[in-house]
C-alpha cells in the first residue's frame, strides 16, 4: 500500500505532483507554486522512491502522468480541489467565482448608470469568457422577466411580492425632493413646490411601491404636476430649475447641481431596500456572485 503514514510532508508532495501534472511541465509548475524546478524534481523522485514505481513520463521538458500516477490522482484530486475552494473564500466572506458561461442581468436606469460600469469591469475580470446580456427596465417589468426566465437575475427596488423570489439585500436608498441650486425658486425651500409644482416617477401598473406612497403622503407633496418613466429625466428637469423632483438620494448625489428641499422631518421617510433577485430554481451561486459584486459597488457609491 502506498504510503502507510500519510503525514503533512507526504500530503505536500502529493500536492506538488498534482500541480506538476496539471501544468504538464516542472518549469511551469515551479513558476506557479513559486519553488525551483530542481525542488519539484527532487520531490517527484522522492515520491517515486516511496511508491516504488515511476509517476511521471518526462519528454523534452514536458511531463505526463503514468498509469500509477493517474490512479493516485483520481483519489487525491477531489480532496485538494475542495481544499482550494476553502482557500478561495476570503476573509470578508466572499465566495469563489462560480463557473458561468452566460448571464442575463437586469436593472433600472438610474442604478444602471452608477453600477453597471463597475459591475461589467468586475465580471469581465473574473469571468473573461462569459456572454453577458443586460436589460434596463422598471422593477415590475424586471420581476416579470425574471419570472419568465428572460433574466437570470435583476437588481430591483423594494416592492411587494419579493418573498416569491430568491433575494439578497445589497443596499438601500431613500427619497428626497431636489431642485437645481441655481434656480431662483430654490431660495423658497419647500414653498418652491407651490411655485413650480412637483415632478415624480409615473406609477407602475400596480401603482407606487409602499415606501413611495408613504413618502408622498407624509410630506404632503400634493398631486404631481409632471410625471416621467425616468428618474434621469426628472433629474435633468430639476437641475434646470424647471420643477422640484422626487428622486432617490443615490441619483441626486450624482449631480453637483442639486440641493434637497425636503423638510427635515421627512428625511427618514422613503427609505427602501435594494435587492438582487432570481428564481428559486436558478443557480444560487450565480445570484450570490452578482449580489456580492453589486453590494461592493453600492457601498462605495454613497
Amino acid at each position: 500500500m502506498f504510503m502507510k503514514d500519510l503525514h503533512l510532508d507526504q500530503i505536500k508532495k502529493l500536492w506538488i505532483l498534482k500541480q506538476t501534472v496539471d501544468e504538464g511541465s516542472m518549469r511551469r509548475a515551479a513558476t506557479r507554486i513559486k519553488i525551483t524546478p530542481s525542488a519539484i524534481s527532487q520531490t517527484i523522485t522522492s515520491l517515486e522512491k516511496s511508491y516504488g514505481r515511476p509517476l511521471l513520463i518526462r519528454t523534452r521538458g514536458e511531463v505526463s502522468p503514468t498509469a500509477d500516477a493517474v490512479e493516485i490522482l483520481e483519489v487525491i484530486r477531489p480532496a485538494f480541489e475542495a481544499f482550494e475552494k476553502l482557500q478561495a473564500v476570503k476573509a470578508d466572506g466572499e465566495k469563489p467565482t462560480p463557473k458561468i458561461s452566460w448571464m442575463n442581468f437586469g436593472t433600472y436606469e438610474s442604478i444602471a448608470i452608477g453600477v453597471l460600469p463597475g459591475l461589467l469591469r468586475e465580471i469581465r475580470s473574473k469571468l473573461p469568457n462569459v456572454r453577458l446580456g443586460v436589460r434596463i427596465s422598471r422593477t415590475s417589468n424586471l420581476l416579470s422577466m425574471v419570472r419568465s426566465g428572460e433574466l437570470c437575475s435583476a437588481l430591483v427596488t423594494e416592492t411587494d411580492g419579493l418573498e416569491r423570489f430568491y433575494r439578497t439585500s445589497v443596499g438601500d436608498d431613500r427619497l428626497g425632493v431636489f431642485l437645481g441650486r441655481r434656480a431662483a425658486a430654490t431660495s423658497l425651500g419647500w414653498k418652491a413646490i407651490d411655485r413650480l409644482g412637483l415632478g415624480t416617477i409615473a406609477p407602475g401598473k400596480d401603482g407606487y411601491p409602499r415606501y413611495f406612497s408613504k413618502f408622498m403622503k407624509a410630506t404632503g407633496c400634493g398631486k404631481p404636476a409632471f410625471l416621467s418613466d425616468s428618474f434621469e429625466a426628472l433629474k435633468v428637469a430639476a437641475e434646470a430649475g424647471v420643477i422640484p423632483a422626487v428622486l432617490p438620494a443615490r441619483v441626486a448625489r450624482r449631480s453637483n447641481e442639486l440641493v434637497e428641499i425636503t423638510p427635515p422631518t421627512a428625511r427618514t421617510l422613503g427609505t427602501h431596500g435594494l435587492f438582487v433577485v432570481s428564481l428559486d430554481s436558478c443557480d444560487r451561486a450565480e445570484t450570490d456572485f452578482i449580489s456580492n459584486e453589486v453590494r461592493k459597488l453600492l457601498s462605495s457609491w454613497k
